[in-house]
């Protein structure tokens, strides 16, 4: 090539090499072996007898899961004991480091706890110096056996239960039953919230039994079923079964929080199609509503109006409108995008921030979230910048440090005029990147930080994606993964065969999401100038917290030729890649902006 010859605008993709195409041949046979699997066949073990009992004034419980525990935390009845005794016959932990927190037990006098290394039963015992209500050991216990975190708020409403608890109530300190009065019998102070039996207006499920955790193929390559309800003696039943028979894949009980066996069911089956006539009003709503929180793409082309009086409209149109099979993506999209509806309205942690907006405007407020940038490159900072401008995400600013550079007047009234709230500020070359980020994060105001990089880019929805994951997997640290790539040099993009919606060790440095107060018990930032996001996440596991990496959707890993601190080179992300597109992936989860309230609803 000669000096006035032009420099090609794009490289030229290297060829695969031929071992390589030899393991693309045999995933695709893997692939088409598990659109063949036959669905499982469902058997409900749960038994009623000697579940829970007290004696000599303590709690017993013996369940097979904590989902089962969960039902009873959500039982209406409760009354004062001294103590339980708890086994769950099928206990594992989420990540082999992890702990559970025990929450504060009022006149603890005595703990016991005997976990199993691997998959087993666990056993739990306490023993309290004054009775109390049995509902609160039960809350407790969950915490010590699941990942249940509440969102960061800075203030929360104090919630009372007149009356029956509903399932949907949230686990947490913030909930008291009708039943708990004060030592000497009178009634508790006045509370910011009294629930009494169910809200009016859309349904609430707990996040905490309906979640995606699990679901790691697409809809595309799973099987199809039917969603059936029908009433029972004791209320309506739903069954997930083989389209047009009678065999039952999963089963459930309208309004009962799902347990594990039923999650990893559901995590099996790709669409279901609502036939027959569904449960009435809130019922049918709440089901259809659990049921999409898990990630299972539901189609109910012909959902009556009583139902779709207790849904919110974005996942009325999700269920009324499913994409077809022309191009297989479209649909794992549309999964991705009923869940996050079903998560964001429906989810009785954010629902009940709706419910006491009234009376407490400030407690119904989301969880703000601090997106810190660091960066060496003004330019591609302030273009980073413009782009997470147009998150979806209400409660959202900018935090932007730039490194070595001071900003230009112009460049300030760039960022200034955005339309989200901007902080600002500069740090010599010299500074380490670690101490630089733990300064810019020092600036941020929000209860959840997340750090993004200037070079990748964002869809509108992620930091919707990122606080959702949190609410429903507990973890420290959510993130997602490189899974989509964009190779700029080609300006081509390649999908890596990478799972999502599970605990892991590793999420993409410029995804990870952990709250301010987290941080700060792990250490913060460590003053380095390399592998500060593996030293964070190392930190967290150690500390036995987990890290969460939810669906790679919205969120477009970026290599180019301006230096990366971690390079293993281009062919690193060619290798066997899943699919590849010319340019950035055409989906709207990708779009720069904010969707339009038909995309939204689509």
């Amino acid at each position: 090539m000669t000096e006035d010859s032009p420099a090609p605008a794009v490289r030229r993709l290297p060829g695969t090499p031929l071992r390589a195409r030899v393991r693309n041949v045999l995933r695709a046979v893997k692939r088409r072996s598990r659109r063949a699997r036959p669905l499982p066949a469902w058997a409900d073990r749960r038994t009623e007898s000697d579940r829970l009992t007290v004696r000599s004034g303590r709690l017993a419980i013996v369940v097979d899961t904590v989902g089962e525990l969960l039902r009873l935390a959500s039982a209406p009845a409760s009354e004062p004991v001294t103590g339980i005794d708890l086994t769950v016959r099928s206990w594992v932990r989420p990540w082999p480091q992890w702990i559970g927190r025990t929450p504060p037990v009022p006149g603890l006098l005595r703990q016991e706890m005997s976990l199993p290394d691997g998959d087993g039963p666990a056993a739990l015992g306490w023993t309290v110096a004054q009775p109390i209500a049995s509902r609160q050991l039960l809350m407790a216990a969950l915490s010590v056996l699941s990942p249940i975190r509440p969102l960061p708020a800075t203030l929360t409403a104090d919630v009372y239960v007149d009356g029956d608890r509903p399932a949907w109530l949230p686990i947490g300190p913030a909930y008291h039953a009708a039943e708990a009065r004060r030592p000497d019998g009178g009634p508790l102070p006045a509370y910011d919230l009294v629930v009494r039996g169910e809200t009016e207006g859309l349904v609430l499920v707990d996040a905490a039994g309906a979640h995606p955790r699990g679901r790691q193929e697409t809809s595309v390559t799973l099987p199809r079923a039917e969603l059936r309800m029908s009433a029972a003696d004791d209320g309506w039943t739903w069954q997930v079964g083989r389209p047009g028979r009678a065999d039952v894949v999963v089963a459930g009980r309208a309004g009962e929080a799902l347990d594990e066996r039923q999650t990893a069911a559901l995590a099996q089956v790709g669409l279901a199609t609502l036939t027959g006539d569904p449960a009435p009003g809130r019922i049918g709503a709440g089901v259809l509503a659990q049921l999409a929180m898990t990630g299972l793409v539901l189609s109910a082309p012909r959902l009556p109006l009583e139902i779709r009086a207790h849904l919110h409209e974005e996942l009325v149109g999700c269920l009324t409108d499913v994409p077809g099979d022309r191009d297989p993506l479209d649909r794992e999209v549309h999964g991705v995008v009923q869940r996050r509806a079903a998560l964001r309205h429906h989810a009785s942690a954010l629902g009940l921030r709706a419910v006491a907006a009234e009376r407490h405007p400030t407690s119904s407020r989301l969880p703000g979230v601090s997106a810190i940038l660091v960066s060496r490159r003004p330019d591609r900072a302030l273009a980073a910048a413009a782009a997470l401008a147009g998150q979806t995400y209400p409660e959202l600013e900018l935090v932007v440090g730039l490194h070595g550079h001071q900003p230009t007047p112009a460049q300030v009234k760039q960022l200034e005029a955005l339309p989200v709230p901007v902080r600002l500020a500069s740090f010599p070359a010299a500074t380490g990147f670690g101490e630089v980020l733990a300064e810019t994060t020092r600036l941020a105001s929000g209860s959840l930080v997340t750090k993004v990089d200037d070079d990748d880019h964002y869809g509108p929805e992620h930091i919707w994606d990122l606080v959702l994951a949190r609410l429903h997997s507990g973890a420290t640290v959510v993130g997602k993964g490189a899974e989509f790539v964009y190779l700029e040099p080609f300006d081509t993009t390649v999908r890596r065969r990478m799972g999502g919606e599970l605990y892991t060790d590793v999420v993409a440095g410029g995804t990870m999401m952990i709250s301010r107060g987290d941080l700060d018990e792990v250490g913060g930032w460590r003053p380095v100038s390399r592998s500060v996001d593996r030293a964070l996440l190392d930190r967290v596991l150690a500390a036995g917290g987990l890290v969460y990496r939810t669906h790679g959707f919205g969120f477009l890993y970026t290599r180019h030729d301006d230096g990366h601190t971690w390079d293993p080179g281009v062919e690193y992300f060619l290798h066997d890649p899943a699919r590849r597109w010319a340019g950035r992936p055409p989906y709207r989860e990708f779009a720069a902006g904010r969707p339009s309230a038909r995309e939204s609803a689509a």
